[in-house]
């Protein structure tokens, strides 16, 4: 276990945050650990030390504390936390989780996250873009999916990590236009500049990623959009999403929260009020705006009941392009409105 980073506030922001940002001397955490994973994609690397400022800075904890915990991405959630036990208004501790981790545990067969943990909430989301080279013979996404139908093998996608939010999204895509999933070819690249390059030299057709890191590239010329995951378009991005293009999908490369996973009653319902009050603090918005996350908040019951659809939709998606053996999902029916 390696500690990354200590946050406080000096003596006088101590007393200021406590008299202005949050009245209530009692629901101010007064040590809150932000447990990291230290396994290359995850895709949330940076979030957990700008998270830690933000609730010192808002008031909601008087220190807080960024750590980071080796181990297998899939496992992380069952072995974070060790034997503390609480009380949270004390020594608070959140793991940063996300739907890599998600998946890591599904594809190691390990403990689910939503039950391997204390689902406390959903804070952000990062939609995602399918683009090509600006000189590509794929204009539209109709010409995307077209060509994949015709012939799924001979279209190679790259996106994040095998098995990571844009493996899983590419196949949802594929289900979703009716092409059989296990002949979808995906190359995956951990470091988003590799998948670039991919692109650009022709090792792969399209590349899946973050819309919010792509950009640039996109309006820069270099790439060209053919639809986004989000439910509305994306400032900057000419290009329609997936539901426009009769792909009834809507997906998000999101980021929360967990806590230990025997969280009494009362440090479950302060862990939650902590997150409510982050979620509505002003700086935290701000940094929000800044980064191009996109505020995509649930939190307790709603989350974890999220979750467990979350993780059920893609351990379908995962055992559908053969990276499980099994799988206790099913594809209800056509995903694609057909005239």
């Amino acid at each position: 276990m390696r500690r990354r980073g200590f946050f406080t506030l000096a003596a006088g922001a101590l007393i200021a945050a406590g008299c202005g940002a949050n009245d209530d001397a009692d629901s101010v955490v007064r040590r809150l650990f932000v447990l990291e994973p230290a396994a290359d994609g995850h895709g949330w690397d940076k979030i957990a030390g700008r998270l830690a400022t933000v609730v010192v800075q808002s008031g909601l904890a008087r220190t807080a504390m960024v750590v980071e915990r080796g181990g297998a991405l899939g496992s992380t959630p069952r072995d974070a936390f060790g034997a503390f036990r609480g009380p949270f208004a004390r020594e608070g501790r959140l793991l940063v989780t996300a739907m890599p981790m998600v998946a890591a545990a599904e594809i190691a067969n390990t403990t689910a996250v939503v039950n391997a943990a204390t689902p406390v909430a959903r804070l952000v989301g990062d939609w995602a873009v399918l683009v090509v080279p600006s000189d590509s013979r794929l204009r539209t996404f109709e010409d995307f999916a077209a060509q994949l139908r015709r012939n799924p093998a001979g279209l190679a996608i790259g996106g994040r990590s095998e098995g990571g939010s844009d493996h899983v999204l590419y196949g949802m895509i594929g289900k979703c236009l009716g092409v059989d999933t296990r002949l979808l070819e995906y190359a995956g690249y951990p470091v988003p500049e590799d998948a670039v390059e991919a692109l650009h030299v022709g090792r792969v057709a399209a590349l899946l990623g973050s819309a919010r890191a792509l950009r640039s590239e996109i309006i820069a010329g270099r790439l060209r959009p053919l639809a986004v995951s989000s439910g509305g378009r994306i400032d900057g991005i000419d290009a329609p999403t997936l539901m426009e293009v009769d792909v009834r999908l809507e997906y998000s490369d999101w980021c929360g929260l967990l806590g230990p996973k025997e969280m009494s009653p009362g440090d479950r319902d302060a862990a939650i009020a902590l997150c409510d009050r982050l979620d509505a603090a002003p700086r935290w918005r701000s940094l929000c705006a800044a980064h191009g996350w996109s505020r995509v908040y649930l939190s307790g019951d709603d989350f974890r009941q999220w979750l467990s659809t979350e993780t059920a939709r893609a351990r379908g998606v995962l055992h559908e392009l053969g990276l499980l053996k099994s799988s206790d999902t099913s594809c209800g029916g056509s995903c694609v409105r057909r005239p």
